[in-house]
């Protein structure tokens, strides 16, 4: 699957996502134009005032449904009751500030946590279809308990957008086991329970590996690898935020390639916009997280 099969999934329907705090031009716009686009029926959730206000600078004629709350503290709240509601199949972020938002979805009574772990996932379009990159957003230095959540958002990701067996490769420098590189230990533990099926019988997971033994067949060989994961991996998991947001900074700017960005681990992927996505980003982000919808 591709951004473009995304399209063809979604279709002509209209799928509602909350949007929280929509009080900024950049989301009213990017709103407004998932909407132009027939697959997305906003619900903004927010200050009524300032949001027409924006409505009436950015989208004129521009009329979503709005839930008027008065602080941002509730704008979170009513947010994420939309999605334990089922009145929203996606929830996206406006100007909120993000620890606000966050509190809300993982509130251990009203909230929509589903994993012990929130984690960002890049997806992006390589040899036409697409790969899963985490995480370069959320977790700083992952421990290995936080790996395996890491490997079964994404999972869960990929299994929503058509992944029916995902291959993981766990990142680092080498391929080989070094006592003092605690990112190619983790990996071969994490590479052991895939063998004995802990992440599942339609998860193949492989580590540790360098990036180009990962997606080059060519490399992989050339190193004596040979495995069901080298080469073609669908899920690339990084050791650190660090490596996670350059590595996807550069496949969108010197690589010019496609991608998408959300947060996973809830009972729905979590559209978060920054202001230096590009016009595309952001309708890939949107629709990928309408595609996935309540998981």
């Amino acid at each position: 699957m591709n951004f473009a099969d995304i399209d063809k999934l979604l279709g002509t329907r209209k799928l509602p996502m909350a949007v929280c705090m929509p009080e900024d031009i950049d989301t009213v716009s990017a709103a407004y134009e998932a909407s132009n686009q027939g697959f997305v029926e906003c619900i903004f959730v927010g200050n009524q005032n300032i949001i027409k206000e924006c409505i009436n600078k950015t989208a004129p004629g521009f009329n979503p449904e709005i839930i008027h709350c008065e602080t941002p503290e509730d704008a979170a709240f009513k947010s994420v009751e939309l999605i334990r509601l089922n009145r929203a199949s996606a929830l996206m972020k406006g100007s909120i500030s993000t620890p606000v938002l966050l509190k809300a979805v993982l509130n251990s009574e009203t909230g929509i946590k589903k994993s012990s772990v929130l984690s960002h996932v890049l997806i992006f379009e390589w040899e036409n279809s697409l790969r899963f990159l985490t995480d370069g957003g959320m977790v700083t230095h992952p421990s290995l308990e936080e790996k395996i959540e890491l490997i079964n958002n994404s999972r869960a990701l990929a299994r929503k957008l058509g992944v029916e067996v995902a291959r993981v490769a766990v990142l680092s420098s080498v391929e080989k086991v070094n006592p003092k590189m605690p990112s190619t230990v983790d990996a071969a533990v994490l590479s052991k329970m895939g063998e004995r099926k802990q992440f599942g019988s339609d998860c193949i997971v492989e580590g540790p590996l360098a990036l180009d033994n990962a997606i080059s067949l060519e490399s992989a060989h050339h190193k004596g690898l040979f495995n069901e994961v080298v080469g073609r991996a669908d899920i690339l998991v990084v050791p650190d935020i660090d490596t996670g947001n350059v590595l996807g900074k550069i496949l969108l700017y010197f690589g010019n390639t496609s991608c998408a960005g959300l947060i996973v681990g809830a009972q729905c992927p979590v559209v978060m916009l920054s202001r230096s996505d590009d016009r595309q980003t952001r309708m890939n982000s949107i629709k990928v997280a309408l595609a996935a919808g309540k998981m």
